[in-house]
């Protein structure tokens, strides 16, 4: 009697440890009726309900949301599978470093340059997963390295600037232009160090200068004559605008993505530059880790943001798609410089950066203290 009492007690507390586990967490039978009709599959299915038994939540590393609106992407992920992200903000080159020293055995998945991807993918420290868009996505945009293991590049954008049209009253419009006394400490960007959008900064200054965006050092000489005139006010590790926010920066070197979107959001008036001398195009590289501790959470945020739905929460942000076959809105590309501002953009080859990148940080550390 005291046995089957024990037993049915124990019963009781797995019950309801179960159904405390569970809260937050939509009910399996509903997610097949709320998932877009894309990800509406047997498959989709199976794998939601697997990454909810790893706990319901999706460990990252550089998404923070902010960012490519991955705050918006996420809460919807959150919304559709119930799965809740946290995020550790990082650089790109930090991203590389991190998982490396953990043997991708921390995080979930990542965001940091193609380049540094592609790294991780050839040391077999990323997922060996394809998604089942696979075929749907440029075969430049996606590769496969050591053991299987995958990287991919799930959104693009060109690099530019934000102006405060109040604290600047001449808008640079190239590069050459920013080599100007009178912006006295009042240009921020990204320090390629720990970011690719830095190194990706140094690369079109480059680019601009020289017609070589691989000349690292005709870039980081740029930027040391920058330092020297006093023109640079901040040189960050991970993106913020509070400088620029708070008035204490007024040139914010950046992807047109994120530019965009704080046109929108400053309550002062600013304009967005695409350089008239040249810049870069570059990809938003995404990788699942090899040993994630979330596996299946992992793969399903793939499958989740590498489909037509997915791609096109980044195209509700100003954030182009990598999927050809996923457009901007209307409204939102209505908002971009004209196209013509785009005539001298050139696509960053992923290989190239690659094998400059070391140096360029090397370089850069040894000139610019």
């Amino acid at each position: 009697m005291k046995r089957y009492a024990v037993l049915t007690a124990l019963g009781v507390a797995g019950l309801l440890l179960l159904a405390l586990s569970l809260r937050g967490l939509p009910a399996l039978a509903q997610v097949g009726t709320q998932l877009p009709p894309e990800l509406n599959n047997a498959y989709i299915r199976d794998l939601a309900q697997k990454a909810r038994a790893e706990g319901g939540v999706i460990n990252s590393y550089g998404m923070p949301n902010d960012w490519a609106n991955y705050g918006g992407i996420y809460a919807e992920f959150q919304r559709l599978f119930g799965i809740r992200q946290q995020d550790i903000d990082m650089g790109s080159a930090v991203v590389l470093a991190r998982m490396r020293e953990e043997k991708a055995s921390k995080n979930d998945v990542a965001d940091l340059k193609p380049a540094f991807a592609m790294t991780l993918a050839e040391e077999g420290l990323t997922l060996p997963y394809r998604v089942t868009s696979w075929s749907a996505l440029p075969q430049d945009q996606r590769g496969v390295g050591k053991d299987g293991s995958t990287w991919y590049a799930g959104y693009k954008g060109t690099l530019g600037w934000i102006v405060n049209t109040r604290l600047v009253k001449k808008v640079p419009r190239t590069w050459k232009e920013l080599e100007n006394p009178e912006y006295k400490g009042l240009i921020q960007y990204q320090d390629p160090r720990a970011t690719g959008t830095g190194v990706a900064t140094i690369m079109s200054a480059a680019y601009a200068l020289t017609g070589d965006p691989y000349n690292q050092k005709a870039g980081v000489d740029f930027f040391a004559r920058l330092h020297h005139l006093g023109v640079i006010g901040a040189v960050e590790p991970k993106v913020t605008t509070a400088k620029f926010e708070r008035g204490e920066v007024g040139i914010f070197i950046n992807y047109d993505y994120n530019l965009l979107a704080w046109k929108e959001r400053f309550p002062f008036p600013t304009e967005v530059v695409i350089p008239q001398d040249g810049t870069l195009a570059n990809g938003g590289g995404i990788v699942a880790a090899r040993n994630a501790p979330h596996p299946n959470t992992a793969k399903l945020f793939l499958e989740f943001i590498f489909s037509k739905y997915g791609q096109s929460l980044f195209a509700q942000a100003f954030v182009s798609p990598i999927r050809p076959d996923v457009e901007l809105p209307k409204e939102i590309a209505a908002k971009f410089p004209p196209k013509s501002a785009y005539a001298k953009v050139r696509f960053v080859d992923y290989k190239k950066e690659e094998a400059i990148s070391e140096a360029l940080q090397k370089y850069y550390g040894e000139t610019i203290r």
